[in-house]
């Protein structure tokens, strides 16, 4: 970046406005710098100072510049955690499966006067999980299906309202089968003397909670970058 001048506040301004995101930022100013360097060695006034003001101008108000970015930017982000919530979806259902042929492989079973109570926790893991397939498709299919706007408009919001229910919906699903998942292990493994043969059954439900946390982090990850986003347009 120029060390002084009136170009060098303008990129401070416009990281300024886009600190909620840095890596964002580095590559909005870098791209920025460059046109705006270009303008001024093909300005022919040998005044810099008034050639750095006239680049800028010609430019653009930063904040404006910096929402337009951040607007493409949540757009795809979005995109991107709706497919991480069909592709979690997709490794705790494999894993679930895993554990499935585990049980069988090894005629571990559960305890009669527990299984009452495992058949009314399957059930609600197994209906659980299933919602949460049907919302976290339905979430994707529907931000995939939606135009990226040249700006944060109420349309925009109200579609990412409901793109996030749909994926919000999904991680919330998906806990309570995670959680249903751990007692069904939990009362698998009661009484029994825990060793070498348990170790799937627990390496599996400690994968199946991980996916669980990164879906929770990403939903709260891109609320905050819309939130911010419609902050930067109301500067």
């Amino acid at each position: 970046m120029p060390k002084a001048g009136v170009i060098s506040d303008y990129l401070h301004a416009l990281a300024a406005a886009l600190s909620f995101d840095r890596s964002l930022a580095r590559c909005v100013c870098q791209e920025v710098e460059d046109h705006l360097c270009e303008a001024l060695a093909a300005d022919p006034a040998r005044d810099r100072l008034e050639a750095e003001r006239r680049a800028i101008a010609n430019f653009g108000d930063p904040h404006l510049i910096a929402a337009q970015f951040a607007v493409v930017s949540l757009a795809r982000q979005t995109r991107r955690v709706g497919a991480a919530v069909v592709v979690v979806l997709v490794a705790v259902f494999a894993t679930m499966k895993a554990r499935i042929a585990w049980y069988a492989a090894t005629q571990w079973a559960m305890r009669d006067d527990l299984k009452a109570a495992g058949e009314i926790v399957g059930l609600i893991d197994r209906y659980s999980f299933w919602l949460a397939i049907i919302l976290g498709v339905a979430g994707l299919a529907y931000i995939s299906s939606r135009r990226i706007p040249p700006v944060f408009d109420p349309g925009y919001r109200r579609q990412l309202r409901r793109s996030f229910l749909l994926c919000g919906g999904a991680t919330a699903s998906l806990a309570v089968s995670v959680i249903c998942d751990g007692v069904l292990t939990t009362l698998k493994l009661f009484g029994t003397e825990l060793g070498a043969a348990s170790l799937l059954p627990v390496f599996s439900m400690a994968i199946e909670i991980a996916c669980a946390g990164v879906l929770v982090f990403q939903i709260r990850g891109i609320t905050r970058r819309a939130t911010s986003t419609a902050v930067l347009l109301k500067t």
